[in-house]
């Protein structure tokens, strides 16, 4: 089992790279976010349409915040359904699985690596010709040192051959 905590600003290439890692990868993959509940609970009882605006980030990043500091919620649960998950493989898929978690405030990624130690590791993916949105959780995206760095300025092509060296270095 490996936990990959994928970081970078919003439209870095994240997903992107994550969906050419699990086209490649021979074993389980699974791709999870820190925000997910959020979104799902901000749907469902706070009006947010799933439009991806500045305004919108914002609201999320609050939201998260608030949770985090309210009772560590969103590694608590990632850590539960991580938990849950890995209970129902079997015991080659749990020596291979990887989870990808996407995750983007530095101190909330410095828990998973805490908690999973050798089996955690960072990815950002940084874009130079994005502009960083205006909201606490991308701000710092940054401000983490993580294991690997791949630059996304390339092809669609370029991004997934990164994929692909990802995987070598994962064995």
């Amino acid at each position: 089992m490996k936990i990959v905590i994928v970081n970078g600003v919003a439209v870095s290439g994240k997903d992107q790279f994550v969906k050419y890692f699990k086209k490649n990868y021979k074993h389980k993959s699974v791709n999870w976010s820190t925000i997910d509940k959020v979104k799902k609970i901000s749907m469902k009882n706070f009006g947010w349409n799933g439009d991806k605006t500045d305004e919108s980030r914002k609201f999320l990043s609050d939201v998260k915040k608030l949770w985090i500091e309210f009772n560590n919620g969103p590694f608590e649960d990632m850590v539960k359904t991580i938990s849950k998950y890995n209970s129902k493989l079997n015991k080659k898929d749990k020596k291979n699985i990887i989870y990808f978690i996407h995750c983007r405030e530095p101190l909330e990624i410095q828990k998973f690596v805490d908690k999973y130690g050798v089996d955690c590791i960072t990815l950002l993916i940084k874009r130079d010709d994005v502009e960083v949105p205006n909201n606490d959780s991308d701000k710092n995206v940054e401000e983490f040192g993580y294991t690997f760095t791949i630059l996304n300025n390339g092809t669609k092509e370029d991004l997934k051959n990164e994929s692909l060296l990802f995987i070598e270095k994962l064995k």
